[in-house]
């Protein structure tokens, strides 16, 4: 287990590539958890988290962990966005297919800039984005950034939500700067904010935001704490993060029977990540890929639990009414030049193959869900 979970590590470190060509498949064996979801070769799913791996990262290492595909001949890894107008390629493989945790405003200004990707799950219910600036300044509201400079913790068509929200609240963003990190794995530094480099911080819940509590004062030797910011309020109409594919990466079958694989023991995954928030944590800080403390990291399970559950529809579900509302913001802030329709976003084949496997016992509409009171250390 732990010669896994190093593994997994070092992929972090280095392109997609890192991943080994898998040599000839033997007879394949039903799935420990996806039943006769299993290809006709061995097959490795890379799947690209947002931001610097932390919280977001257990449901992921918890597959690789207890095995649950393993029966299936299929390998699932962490992989990093490359960022820029690199960050939604794959490996480019027949035996791999890589599968893009984004938001659907990333995923279009992929699509604008020449990309193929299709939508073949949702994930969030509910966006975790969050403004914030200093609690010490006098910055209240979205006016009074209209001239300033916002970092955007994400990728590119991020920014959508914030735009919107500028635009609902009749605040121009012609003179509004907007800065993205260089390289979208490397951990936010709240550094620029506390200097004044930038205005706002525009973070997740579940990681940036986290990191901003956590920021250590350099006179004082503590971490700030969250009372040291203050949360401007936005309207956001977005659900958040979706799982995105390249429509060119899925025409094979085993492609498409390795990708419901891995959505079949996701869903084991959140479940547990959902019921046992500390054991979540742990996974991911005893496999060493985050630089957050186990007490952080169950913090963002917790925030991230809040953006799933409940879920009526049920976890991965495509609300496509939803869909629709985030592609026509893109066209009315600008971030596509014109307006799209949901139904050639989606790619519902693989949903409906997943479907026909989901785990017994494993609750996907977490109705019952309740958030922790958790207080970052």
């Amino acid at each position: 287990m732990r010669r896994t979970v190093t593994l997994l590590a070092l992929c972090m470190m280095v392109v997609s590539a890192c991943r080994p060509q898998l040599g000839p498949s033997p007879t394949p064996t039903p799935s420990s958890i996806a039943g006769s979801l299993v290809p006709s070769q061995a097959m490795t799913v890379g799947i690209h988290l947002p931001g610097a791996v932390g919280s977001l990262a257990g449901p992921v290492l918890d597959i690789g962990i207890t095995g649950s595909l393993q029966g299936a001949n299929i390998t699932v890894a962490i992989e990093p966005f490359s960022g820029g107008d690199q960050s939604f390629i794959g490996a480019g493989r027949t035996d791999a297919v890589d599968l893009f945790v984004a938001s659907t405003a990333a995923a279009l200004a992929a699509n604008a800039a020449g990309g193929d990707l299709v939508m073949i799950s949702s994930l969030q219910r509910s966006s975790s984005w969050r403004l914030m600036t200093l609690a010490s300044g006098q910055l209240e509201s979205l006016a009074q950034l209209a001239e300033g400079t916002i970092y955007i913790d994400g990728l590119h068509g991020d920014e959508m939500p914030l735009l919107n929200a500028m635009k609902v609240a009749g605040v121009s963003t012609e003179k509004l700067t907007l800065v993205f990190p260089e390289d979208p794995v490397v951990s936010f530094d709240p550094a620029q904010l506390i200097d004044g480099t930038v205005l706002a911080a525009f973070v997740r819940s579940f990681d940036g935001s986290v990191r901003l509590a956590q920021y250590v004062d350099p006179v004082t030797g503590v971490s700030v704490g969250e009372s040291f910011y203050r949360e401007i309020a936005i309207d956001d109409a977005t659900e958040g993060l979706g799982i995105w594919v390249s429509a060119a990466s899925i025409e094979s079958d085993d492609a498409k029977i390795a990708v419901a694989a891995t959505l079949v023991a996701l869903t084991d995954s959140f479940g547990k990540c959902r019921d046992d928030v500390a054991a979540c944590a742990t996974v991911v800080a005893d496999s060493s890929v985050s630089d957050l403390s186990v007490e952080a990291l169950a913090y963002g399970v917790n925030a991230i639990n809040a953006s799933l559950w409940p879920n009526p529809q049920g976890l991965f579900e495509i609300d496509r009414a939803a869909l629709q509302v985030e592609i026509d913001m893109a066209f009315s802030v600008g971030l596509v030049a014109s307006k799209g329709d949901a139904g050639s976003l989606i790619f519902d084949e693989i949903l409906a193959m997943a479907s026909q496997s989901w785990p017994a016992g494993v609750d996907r509409n977490g109705s019952a869900w309740v958030p922790l009171e958790l207080v970052l250390p």
